[in-house]
């Protein structure tokens, strides 16, 4: 480990060097892959051209041999988000090397394509730095077609929109015979053999785990409680005066971002956010901040500027922040994926974050676009621990399962309890002859239980309909309210007794349906390009 804390001063050749090495040594693959991190010290202070060129040749040696998961999540964050030719190309080169090729993997390649094919530059993968000339080299757009052929099969869903690419004209001699085999390649598949069942919006198994869920584990914020703030309005604000009392959304950024499918979009995305807040009736629950890396250049007018192009709500509970002392505690708190070259960041990924009400970190998305109503959905899940339990408690899966369990259960209870409460004592003593349980025919009578029987079944009117404005699933209040109004009636004397019946298990079904459309609204993933074009379209027009 000591030969990579030494390459934070060594030469470009001597990390050429490092990197093949470690290539070369199945035993130190992890060490490897490592390089590949934004905040690596092997990074400080250096260009970001230099930059360019040292990740990419790290990802050129993880591609001669199979690429894991892990290292897959590096090469789709290039796919997804470059604008580097050497870059996307090496990126390209290496997911050929991943040994389970998925029809999840080819809306990356084409965003690539789409996204490069007009900064077609010659690049060599022969030497580190080596500069290619048109002969010797090869260029981003022939890379992303010779890996759609390798996707063969896979590649049919995006068939269309790569047909439409070809068409359009602009492909370079070289591109073209890649892109006309390509074609033939997955055309042929698609006759040859049966569509395959994976989704195209379905990422592998393995990168499922890169968006972070963390339970009993959330660390405290207690060493930047007191970091100071200012907002787009110069007020200052301490870490714990915003994000303590409530759950909150987090992105990071900076104004001066050369990236347009980084920065600008995770801002464009983040006012996307805050107006379905709005539409779902939580824009006072939840909090929004968006953090600069760049406190020093970034000021107050600088960054309400940059958000107000940017349609970003900017209120109390909405805010665009700076470090009034550096960007160091968050850097070390929040572990984030950034590089400096002096107090310019030279690298730095895509993150978005969920605190709890305390102000920890509850989940994490990293370096892939995220979607935002699956964002919205986890913070939904973090706002229902800050209403469901005392401050101190920490809601795991299991216990969130048997809670959604319980709550049709009790409204069913309530239910029948307003259902078939006996009108009179002696009526009281004959249901209890009637169970002939024994010993309950102490229990006196008592008027006052009935108003408290009401009560609660109102309140699980309530709860399914707070439930409803948040899903926006509708079908289990109807059946609840139909219920409560069934039962209520059926008590009033109109000679509707046995009506109570059919109001009970309307109530039941209909919190169970309530219960199930929440549990359903917070696992629904709609894949990493959901919401991703209508906002990038939105960023290109500011």
């Amino acid at each position: 480990m000591a030969d990579l804390v030494t390459t934070k001063t060594a030469s470009e050749s001597e990390f050429a060097d490092l990197v093949d090495s470690l290539a070369a040594d199945p035993d130190r693959r992890q060490q490897l892959t490592d390089l590949l991190r934004e905040n690596h010290p092997i990074y400080d202070q250096r260009g970001a051209a230099t930059i360019v060129e040292m990740r990419g040749w790290v990802l050129l040696a993880l591609a001669r041999t199979e690429i894991s998961d892990d290292e897959l999540l590096f090469v789709l964050e290039e796919l997804d988000t470059g604008v580097d030719p050497y870059l996307v190309a090496a990126a390209a080169c290496a997911l050929r090397s991943y040994p389970n090729p998925n029809s999840a993997l080819a809306p990356y390649v084409l965003r690539a394509l789409n996204q490069i094919r007009y900064h077609d530059d010659p690049v060599s993968f022969e030497a580190f730095g080596d500069y290619a000339t048109s002969s010797s080299g090869t260029s981003p757009v022939r890379e992303l077609l010779v890996t759609s052929a390798w996707l063969g099969p896979h590649a049919r869903g995006v068939l269309p929109e790569l047909e439409a690419i070809v068409h359009s004209g602009g492909l370079s001699k070289k591109a073209m015979l890649e892109a006309n085999r390509a074609l033939e390649i997955i055309r042929g598949s698609d006759q040859a053999a049966p569509r395959d069942s994976d989704s195209c919006c379905t990422l592998p198994t393995g990168l499922l785990s890169k968006i972070s869920w963390s339970n009993n584990s959330r660390h405290g914020t207690e060493q930047i409680d007191e970091t100071v703030f200012e907002d787009q309005d110069s007020d200052r604000i301490t870490f714990k005066e915003f994000f303590h009392g409530r759950p909150s959304i987090v992105v990071f950024f900076y104004t001066r971002c050369g990236n347009p499918l980084k920065c600008s979009l995770t801002i464009t995305k983040l006012a996307r956010i805050q107006k379905l807040l709005e539409e779902q009736g939580l824009v006072d629950q939840i909090n929004t901040a968006a953090i600069t890396y760049d406190p020093a250049f970034d000021l107050p007018v600088r960054i309400r500027s940059y958000g107000q192009n940017r349609s970003v709500r900017l209120d109390a509970g909405h805010r665009m922040l700076r470090t009034t002392e550096g960007i160091n505690a968050l850097r070390e708190h929040f572990k984030l994926g950034v590089n400096f070259i002096e107090s310019l960041v030279n690298r730095h990924r895509i993150e978005a974050y969920v605190l709890d009400a305390k102000g920890r970190i509850a989940v994490s998305f990293e370096r892939l676009h995220w979607d935002e109503q699956e964002l919205i959905d986890r913070a939904v899940t973090v706002f229902s621990e800050k209403n469901d339990l005392r401050p101190t408690e920490v809601v795991p899966r299991e216990s969130a399962a048997v809670t959604r369990t319980a709550s049709p259960l009790l409204a069913t209870l309530a239910s029948l309890g307003v259902a078939f409460f006996p009108k009179c004592p002696i009526c009281w003593s004959a249901y209890l002859s009637l169970f002939g349980i024994a010993g309950l025919n102490q229990i006196p009578y008592s008027p006052w239980l009935q108003p408290i029987l009401i009560i609660a079944m109102l309140i699980n009117v309530f709860s399914v309909w707070w439930r409803a404005r948040v899903t926006r699933q509708r079908w289990g209040l109807y059946l609840v309210s139909a219920g409560a109004v069934i039962i209520i009636v059926a008590k009033m004397g109109f000679g509707w007794e046995k009506a109570a019946i059919p109001g009970v298990l309307l109530t039941f079904a209909g919190s169970v349906v309530s219960a199930m459309s929440s549990r359903a609204s917070r696992k629904t993933s709609t894949g990493p390009f959901n919401g991703f074009s209508k906002a990038f379209e939105r960023s290109e027009s500011m």
